[in-house]
């Protein structure tokens, strides 16, 4: 019996020297302060990788990995940090905050290069948002672009639908810059990349064997036409039977987009006045064919529901004005809802 007091009490003793050494340890670790010259944190880095590239700059995995537990290091804000003697709270405070010196620079879903010209020209000039206009449809630029998904996309026209939605930051003296432009859409197409290489097809993926610009074009109209994510896959069955049955694709947007407008330019009344302009290619109202472009900027989501899309027997779709929306399997049906919903 006290040979096994003496173990319970051995045992004890261990247990509070273990605890009292790594409390005193961790209290220590969290005041002291670090100089850590250049941590570069990825968008798509996980916390774990953030501890990861910690640990090879301070050196203390556990603890590293005791904090991380204890507070909540979400939200990190990809970056090349710099930190002089610093604590390691301030510096995964630090982590969550954007520098003071940079500014943001937004691309929403389903805009178009016409929607970032007009937000360039309100944050910078009309000569830096001139000159984007001009390189994303420059066929000299856009060959000197050295990306790895371009191979698969044969004969791009414009950079249309590779301006990838997301928030950017640039230093604001960057903005300024004549060269702006150019950093501005090598950034987003970096992105459209690291997006873009993450699609896996398998046996369920791209089923009518369009080529890979056709799905882009398609994912671009279903971005405009789609109000609830849910009803894309849907959308995007019924445009491409349109499109292979050489119907016309008859997505209102289009229209808009080959008048060179932004988004939120194109009124009701525009339909009207252009409705039967054939000499208008991106007039889907009238031409049997894709535009020749992509006509918004997709999110991976809506490439996606492109790809895996969800096949139905419908052939027309109308929103309401609350914006819900109605399939019909044919014309009578379609005006039916027209006469209902939308008069």
């Amino acid at each position: 019996m006290k040979k096994y007091l003496k173990y319970v009490f051995f045992v004890w003793v261990l247990f509070v020297w273990v605890f009292l050494y790594f409390f005193y340890s961790f209290k220590n670790f969290e005041s002291e302060t670090y100089n850590i010259n250049e941590i570069n944190i990825e968008k798509w880095d996980t916390w774990k990788k953030v501890i990861k590239k910690l640990c090879k700059k301070i050196w203390n995995c556990l603890n590293l990995t005791i904090y991380s537990k204890l507070h909540d290091i979400d939200d990190i804000k990809s970056w090349v940090y710099t930190f002089s003697w610093k604590t390691i709270n301030w510096i995964f405070k630090q982590f969550k905050k954007w520098p003071s010196f940079y500014l943001k620079f937004t691309i929403l879903p389903g805009e178009t290069k016409f929607d970032i010209e007009k937000k360039l020209e309100k944050i910078s000039s009309k000569k830096i948002a001139d000159k984007f206009l001009k390189l994303v449809d420059d066929k000299e630029f856009i060959q000197k672009l050295n990306y790895k998904f371009f191979k698969y996309f044969s004969n791009i026209k414009s950079l249309e639908g590779f301006l990838y939605p997301d928030t950017y930051f640039f230093k604001s003296s960057d903005l300024s810059s004549i060269l702006f432009p150019e950093l501005l859409i090598k950034t987003v197409l970096k992105n459209f990349q690291t997006k873009w290489s993450s699609i896996k097809c398998d046996t369920n993926c791209n089923p009518y064997h369009l080529t890979k610009y056709e799905n882009l074009i398609i994912s671009s109209i279903v971005e405009k036409e789609a109000i609830n994510s849910k009803n894309k896959p849907l959308i995007a069955d019924i445009l491409i039977r349109r499109y292979l049955n050489n119907w016309k694709i008859w997505a209102d947007w289009t229209l808009c987009y080959g008048l060179k407008i932004s988004s939120y330019e194109c009124k009701n009344y525009l339909y009207n006045k252009y409705l039967n302009d054939s000499s208008n290619f991106y007039n889907t109202r009238v031409n049997i064919s894709l535009p020749p472009t992509p006509v918004s900027n997709p999110t991976i989501n809506t490439m996606k529901s492109t790809l895996f899309l969800k096949k139905n027997k419908y052939w027309y779709y109308l929103h309401d004005k609350k914006g819900n929306i109605h399939f019909s399997k044919n014309l009578k049906q379609h005006n039916y809802y027209k006469n209902k919903y939308l008069r």
